[in-house]
């Protein structure tokens, strides 16, 4: 489905407008599919080979001590990564500008520029895992989390999207993440009564893909999403609803199993609400 994702028009950020959620995996309301999502744009008039060939001058502009020309080569770098077939994440990786992108991601008194941060290493970790594991291994996860508490909806929600797609790369991925206790910041943004309708989604969605996989995660690191996961399976968004009921299911199953549950794949699209509920129903049950 298609969606503004984080690019709204909140607290000062560039607007996203018809933006969509695809690539290579699930969207909220599908989380038993593939789990990792790329944010697209359609492809600009300027031919791709002059925009990878603008790379090395936007890497130096990363660093510039003008805020400006570093807002600007980040967004470059983030429209290149939003073309919808074969971005060239390898490209850029080569490039040397993940971990300048990963230093913006620090740059508080510039939310726009850990806006466009957020926006293109979650691009980034939708790609392989050889892609996700560049993210991971420069420090990206901790950075993230504390984007959790930034008073921007905007920066929040992008960071929420990045971890999803960095937990639903592999099993190993998903507890590195849990290992820095997100699911507590994760379960403050779905618990509070202002969280817009994107943010409950895309946090839904991130729970869901931390909760997933096999062997199942430590049911103590998983334990703050049970405060808010039996509000949202009641929720009247079809999206939150499915991802939510997944959610349960895979929890119900790790429970049953003492934390050594089998989370099975399942359906996704909008019959998968009423075949989620079921699931959840069932793992409870047993």
């Amino acid at each position: 489905p298609a969606a503004s994702g984080a690019g709204g028009s909140a607290g000062g950020m560039p607007a996203a407008s018809g933006d969509s959620q695809g690539g290579g995996g699930a969207v909220p309301g599908g989380a038993s599919g593939g789990t990792g999502r790329s944010i697209h744009e359609p492809v600009y008039s300027e031919s791709l080979q002059s925009r990878i060939d603008a790379i090395a001058t936007d890497v130096v502009l990363l660093a510039a001590q003008d805020p400006r020309q570093r807002l600007e080569a980040t967004t470059r770098f983030r429209r290149l990564l939003s073309i919808e077939r074969n971005p060239p994440i390898a490209e850029v990786i080569k490039s040397g500008a993940v971990p300048r992108l990963v230093q913006l991601l620090g740059c508080h008194d510039v939310p726009a520029l850990q806006f466009e941060a957020a926006w293109t290493l979650t691009n980034v970790a939708s790609g392989t895992s050889e892609h996700t594991r560049v993210v991971v291994d420069l420090g990206t996860i901790p950075a993230l989390i504390r984007l959790l508490a930034s008073p921007v909806d905007d920066v929040r929600e992008q960071a929420v999207w990045a971890l999803g797609n960095i937990a639903g790369d592999s099993v190993k991925c998903r507890d590195l993440v849990l290992s820095y206790r997100v699911m507590e910041p994760l379960a403050a943004i779905l618990e509070h009564p202002s969280t817009r309708p994107s943010m409950l989604r895309n946090a839904t969605w991130a729970v869901s893909n931390l909760v997933r996989g096999k062997p199942s995660p430590r049911l103590g690191l998983m334990a703050p999403a049970l405060r808010c996961l039996h509000r949202l399976v009641f929720a009247d968004d079809e999206e939150v609803l499915t991802d939510a009921c997944w959610a349960h299911a895979y929890l119900s199953d790790a429970l049953a199993a003492g934390g050594e549950g089998s989370l099975s794949a399942g359906p996704t699209g909008a019959d998968g609400v009423e075949t989620a509920a079921a699931a959840s129903a069932a793992a409870a049950a047993a």
